[in-house]
């Protein structure tokens, strides 16, 4: 009864010689001891490449070959469109910013006109209700730094 790696033999390829694995040990050791003949390498490859080998088949490869022109696609107008897409977005996040703080610097400047002007009319509390902490905050740092400065 044949089992399958019997029906599954490989019949062609490489073969080794007759008694080759038997003195292998022994040969790979004179080499090693230096003491390898040179009659173990042999004086020749081996592989042998026929006459115009390369030539005929460089001419039936290229006869083979299908020279067709590829497709080119323009990244131009895809540029184009995706940079016209950033600056859109980029106008749309930059301009409240800029439109923000250039409104809040004319409201600071219309307040400090008219306290100027106002000054003497104001009271101590009212101007401390237009003023927020952080503001209140730098003014008593100002006080401070100037009374200090008085005194010396």
């Amino acid at each position: 009864m044949k089992t399958e790696l019997d029906n599954n033999k490989i019949t062609n390829g490489f073969i080794t010689p007759n008694d080759y694995f038997d003195n292998l040990s022994d040969r790979i050791i004179e080499k090693i001891n230096g003491e390898a003949s040179s009659n173990l390498i042999p004086i020749t490859s081996g592989f042998s490449v026929p006459e115009d080998y390369f030539v005929k088949n460089e001419a039936k490869l290229l006869a083979k070959v299908n020279f067709t022109e590829a497709k080119v696609v323009s990244l131009k107008h895809t540029l184009h469109k995706v940079s016209g897409i950033a600056a859109v977005l980029l106008l749309t996040i930059v301009s409240p910013m800029l439109y923000h703080s250039t409104e809040t610097k004319n409201n600071e400047l219309v307040e400090m006109s008219y306290l100027q002007l106002h000054s003497e009319e104001l009271s101590v509390y009212e101007v401390g209700s237009m003023l927020d902490d952080k503001e209140l905050i730098e003014l008593e740092n100002e006080l401070i730094y100037n009374n200090l400065n008085n005194i010396n």
